[in-house]
């Protein structure tokens, strides 16, 4: 009877065992296959716990270590993203891809009648006020973008992720200005720069710095000219972002033909009078609840720094940006504190 108790226990030993060990091997390729497909992630970082106590499991020494945090990682390690070397959204545009001009896509054919726009991933290109709308300019002039207040050498930021197709010079226009392709499939324009701080063909993440305000080309002052297209057909920014709260409206904008509709309101904005009708009501604006205050993330900045210095938690933090905890923070690009 002793015989077979042991016989037993020796049995339930080793298939714990053969288990377990089955259980680190699975791991171990998952972590290997994902580093094959993603190589910049340094498992090496990742430190590895006994699993049991420090005599390890079993009395004949068998030890197995690892750390199951592996695994999460190598579970958000499978997100595809954007391959920096292709052109964005090249089969939209229709393999059109031209380092001059702002409109190049006059002769494209059979463009969507739709197109949902991902805007989640959206900071914005300067922080100045409003000082021009989308609209009319006098009888035979049309703006057709926002301006933003700023001072000559103020910084500029890339509104989405993206790959820059123009840096130009216009003299009697948008001065020098640049165009950023996005991976969103829209396209966004700077003009009236001073300088610019990227290179044509240049892949860009959101909020970083691409050039410095200025006020070149036809200007009557220090100012950004910005400008949101889909190919090449201007839309009104308003429709899109919230200048006032500096954040999109929507985490998605549907493109349809009535996206490019012109307003018959004046481009002047008023300080003393609202003359301009916001496209969409703070009513139907997520975003917007009272008083909405924003932190531009400095170099060093962590979430548990900011969220001391404004009385918040760190959870609150993530919760008002539909962030986590581990997202990793961007130079340039504003999170909201309030």
């Amino acid at each position: 009877m002793e015989i077979n108790k042991k016989s037993i226990k020796v049995r339930v030993l080793l298939s714990a065992a053969l288990a377990l060990l089955t259980l680190s091997a699975f791991a171990q390729s998952k972590v290997e296959s994902t580093t094959k497909s993603r190589p910049e992630v340094n498992y090496k970082q990742l430190h590895s716990t006994s699993l049991g106590n420090d005599q390890g499991l079993f009395s004949d020494g068998i030890k197995l270590k690892m750390d199951l945090s592996v695994l999460d990682e190598a579970e958000a390690a499978r997100e595809i993203e954007f391959d920096i070397t292709e052109i964005p959204a090249d089969e939209l545009y229709g393999g059109v891809w031209r380092n001059a001009h702002v409109d190049v896509y006059g002769a494209l054919k059979n463009s969507p009648d739709s197109f949902m726009v991902n805007l989640v991933n959206f900071s914005i290109p300067h922080e100045g006020r409003v000082t021009s709308n989308f609209g009319r300019r006098g009888s035979r002039r049309y703006h057709y973008g926002i301006d933003l207040k700023l001072q000559v050498g103020d910084t500029i930021y890339a509104a989405f992720d993206g790959k820059i197709r123009v840096q130009q010079f216009e003299r009697r226009g948008y001065g020098y200005y640049t165009v950023i392709r996005h991976v969103n499939g829209l396209e966004t324009v700077y003009g009236h720069l001073s300088k610019f701080l990227v290179k044509e063909n240049d892949f860009v993440k959101s909020g970083q710095p691409i050039a410095l305000g200025g006020n070149t080309g036809r200007s009557t002052g220090p100012h950004l000219h910005f400008e949101i297209r889909f190919l090449g057909k201007p839309i009104n920014p308003n429709f899109i972002i919230d200048f006032n709260n500096k954040v999109c409206h929507r985490d998605e904008y549907l493109v349809t033909n009535s996206s490019y509709r012109k307003t018959t309101q004046s481009s002047s904005v008023r300080a003393t009078a609202a003359n301009y009708k916001e496209p969409t009501s703070t009513a139907n604006n997520k975003y917007v609840s009272g008083t909405v205050k924003y932190h531009r993330i400095k170099s060093g900045d962590t979430l548990g720094a900011i969220a001391r210095r404004n009385g918040i938690s760190v959870s609150k933090l993530c919760s008002l940006n539909n962030i986590t905890p581990k997202t990793t923070l961007r130079v340039g690009k504003s999170l909201r504190i309030s």
